[in-house]
């Protein structure tokens, strides 16, 4: 067994990536699927990868999503509620240690703490304008992506500290 343990501390962290795509990939942002793998491949191994889209998502994007080796979830309602669904799917999953929340906006606070409070990490990743300062500051870490509307604005990643 401690041979299994120190293979597993060397993988490094176990991820949940789950992206809110109505918010997160438009076209006047310029964020690629491939730019969140990447970022998410530097903190751990993924385990699991998520995009929530809306039913209006055309099929191209869909196709995309899932080229980039995501899985597509198509909401028939709020894109919200699919993707807390899929958050709370990760966080009581046990092969899961800290979560990648791609989005910016502060209604997935509760998300935020609710993961922290069942000893998750959670990574924030999203772009300007409109990154929540709050949904930041409740991450253990956060990454600004750098989007085709703030292309003056450098890419920033920062730790909270409690």
């Amino acid at each position: 067994m401690k041979v299994l343990r120190s293979v597993r501390k060397k993988k490094g962290k176990q991820l949940a990536i789950i992206v809110d795509g109505p918010n997160i990939l438009r076209k006047e942002l310029g964020i690629d699927l491939e730019e969140i793998r990447r970022l998410a491949n530097e903190e751990g191994r993924i385990r699991i990868a998520t995009v929530v889209l809306d039913r209006k998502a055309p099929e191209k994007l869909v196709e995309a999503v899932v080229n980039a080796g995501f899985r597509a979830v198509i909401s028939t309602g709020k894109v919200e509620v699919d993707f807390t669904i899929a958050a709370m799917d990760a966080v009581h999953d046990e092969r899961v240690d800290a979560l990648m929340l791609v989005a910016r906006s502060a209604a997935y606070m509760p998300i935020v703490h609710r993961a922290k409070e069942e000893g998750k990490e959670v990574i924030v990743v999203g772009a300007e304008p409109g990154f929540s300062t709050a949904l930041k500051k409740a991450a253990d870490l956060y990454i600004s992506l750098p989007s085709s509307l703030s292309k003056d604005l450098p890419q920033s990643k920062g730790y909270e500290e409690y």
